[in-house]
């Protein structure tokens, strides 16, 4: 394909006959396509208006530039000139030169835009414009001169892969952005970026060329190379590039956002290995750094090692988020980071980290920094009020269905009667702790017991949702324990107290029609009750709808039937046990129902 115009107007350039119609148009026309043939800059200089010559002509980068813009082959001709004048009407300021090119069909319209020389007082060309319509929208070959050599710059800079020519033909927000990498992470994503690349630059389309931006799409591999310029005075500079490639996993939707984000999880490795908080606030979210970083020895946690290069990296862009993944031996470190607002135009795009987990191949545990620092700082927490008996204290660090189903519901006095929740007032030892994503287990020692806290991620905080200790004679779960003896106490305390609508509330709805809806205040048992109920806790059953709770033994003590009614188990009978044999056995709701009788 032909990259230069030819002209020859009115036979010989250097013998114009008098006859020759618009001649001195012919001559700068003639004069400008001689430079382009020649590929003589200075000659092209002489022949162009300064700020065509700021836009587009950079020595012999303009003619390799304009081999990437297809110039109509064939010989122009002069055959129209419109003068344009002033306001006045009186002084001609520019003048628009249509020139054909080629015959028949293949005959194109290329129009010149003419200005006056400044010193010289002499016409030269302005500008040129392949086609009537790319007139009519200011689609220049002098603009697409531009952004072409600012492609040119940009292709050589990050094929070359050396850190100083790709940031000096970046913007500065794009160049700060890449800032953030090493000479050798920006080398090796350069190379990233430009592979399968062939020698020769292949345009697809240059259509897309406004007054302040531009894109420009490249031939790659088994892909495309996509550049995108932005308008800095008279020059273009590249502000972002992507890769589309066909391949998966191949696809880069915007080094300006992967470098931003890259950058910010290299921060923040660096800081967290020396354990440097005031850059760590700078570089996460606020409740991230507050909530698990903050209060924390980060010396506890070590991260994998990573090698000074990329080769081990690996990044995604999801709408506003990122997610940075590093593999180190037997561990995958992934930095979640969370894009945030821009609050200015072409603002430099910032991400915070707001999260961190650390992947065990061998153990298949995801360790998340959240998980392991809060988690701990929890327990010791929780663990601390329960040897103290806070309630209160017991609440906020718990999930919501271990509150709902046990601390919502109980008070300080119940505490003597829990024995699966007593432990010794001293600090917990901590033996092992298992990461499963959100769910994170703490296995100590409390005195001579061992325990299991386990953990979940509620709205962003690590909440204690049960604890799990040794046990043969009821549930291991504290929360299933505990959640059957609640009803059992308060139903012993409320008959104490002859407290009938307390009762009621304990009771099961069958155990209250057939006994407790008929009295207004407890009534008087042969037996009194309280002394069966004093028996230690032996045994607790339970399924999914039941449960039978036994104090003492076969000769004394109490055994309580529960029942499961909206969402707690309710006291549905109580027998109380005087001895081995039947005879000894006390149902309390048949004792009842057989007394009401007689009475009826």
């Amino acid at each position: 394909m032909r990259t230069i115009l030819p002209f020859v107007v009115c036979g010989s350039v250097l013998a114009m006959t008098s006859g020759c119609a618009h001649m001195v148009e012919s001559r700068v026309v003639t004069a400008f396509a001689q430079s382009l043939q020649a590929h003589d800059a200075e000659k092209l200089i002489a022949e162009t208006s300064s700020d065509f010559e700021s836009k587009a002509v950079k020595g012999d980068e303009t003619f390799r530039a304009l081999k990437m813009i297809e110039l109509p082959e064939g010989m122009p001709k002069v055959v129209f000139v419109k003068a344009i004048k002033d306001e006045d009407g009186k002084k001609v300021i520019e003048k628009r030169v249509t020139a054909t090119v080629g015959n028949g069909k293949d005959k194109r319209k290329l129009v010149f835009r003419l200005k006056r020389d400044g010193t010289a007082n002499r016409w030269v060309v302005d500008d040129l414009f392949l086609s009537k319509d790319d007139l009519e929208n200011n689609k220049s070959v002098a603009v697409r001169l531009a952004v072409l050599l600012a492609l040119q710059e940009s292709l050589d800079a990050w094929k070359s892969a050396a850190r100083e020519p790709i940031l000096a033909a970046a913007t500065p927000e794009f160049a700060q952005a890449l800032g953030g990498l090493t000479t050798l992470q920006l080398a090796q994503f350069a190379k990233k970026v430009t592979a399968e690349m062939a020698e020769t630059t292949k345009v697809v389309s240059d259509e897309r060329i406004g007054e302040e931006t531009a894109e420009m799409l490249v031939l790659k591999g088994d892909g495309d190379l996509i550049l995108r310029f932005r308008r800095d005075g008279q020059r273009w500079r590249l502000d972002d590039l992507a890769v589309r490639s066909r391949r998966a996993g191949d696809d880069i939707a915007s080094a300006r956002l992967v470098s931003a984000a890259m950058g910010a999880a290299l921060n923040f490795e660096s800081a967290f290995r020396r354990s440097d908080k005031r850059v760590l606030e700078q570089v996460c979210t606020r409740s991230f750094f507050e909530g698990s970083l903050a209060p924390s020895d980060l010396a506890q946690v070590h991260l994998p090692e990573t090698g000074p290069g990329l080769d081990d990296f690996d990044i995604k862009l999801d709408n506003a988020r990122a997610t940075f993944v590093v593999r180190s031996g037997n561990e995958e470190l992934t930095i979640s980071l969370k894009q945030q607002e821009i609050d200015q135009l072409h603002a430099i795009p910032r991400y915070l980290v707001d999260d961190v987990t650390i992947y065990d191949l061998k153990s298949a545990q995801d360790k998340r920094l959240s998980s392991l620092f809060t988690a701990q700082a929890t327990m010791e927490t929780f663990s601390t009020a329960l040897t103290q008996h806070d309630v209160e204290t017991l609440k906020k660090n718990s999930t919501h269905d271990f509150n709902q189903r046990v601390w919502s519901r109980i008070a300080l006095t119940h505490f003597d009667g829990l024995p699966m929740a007593r432990v010794a007032p001293v600090k917990p030892t901590i033996l092992q702790t298992r990461f499963k994503g959100s769910l994170t287990e703490i296995l100590i020692e409390q005195g001579e017991t061992p325990m299991t806290y386990v953990l979940r991620d509620e709205g962003g905080r690590m909440l204690v949702d049960d604890v799990i200790s040794p046990a043969t004679d009821w549930p291991e779960s504290m929360k299933a324990s505990v959640e059957v003896m609640i009803s059992i106490l308060n139903f012993r305390a409320a008959l104490a107290a002859s407290n009938m609508e307390a009762i009621r509330g304990t009771a099961s709805a069958d155990f209250t029609r057939f006994a407790w809806k008929h009295f207004q205040m407890a009534p008087q048992f042969d037996l009194n009750p309280d002394g069966f109920f004093q028996a230690p806790l032996t045994r607790i059953n339970r399924s999914e709808d039941r449960a039978d709770v036994t104090f003492g033994d076969s000769r004394h003590g109490a055994r309580f039937a529960m029942v499961k009614e909206k969402d707690q188990y309710l006291v549905d009978d109580v027998t109380l046990v005087a001895g081995p044999f039947d005879r000894d056995q006390i149902p309390m709701k048949r004792t009842i129902r057989t007394q009401l009788g007689q009475v009826e």
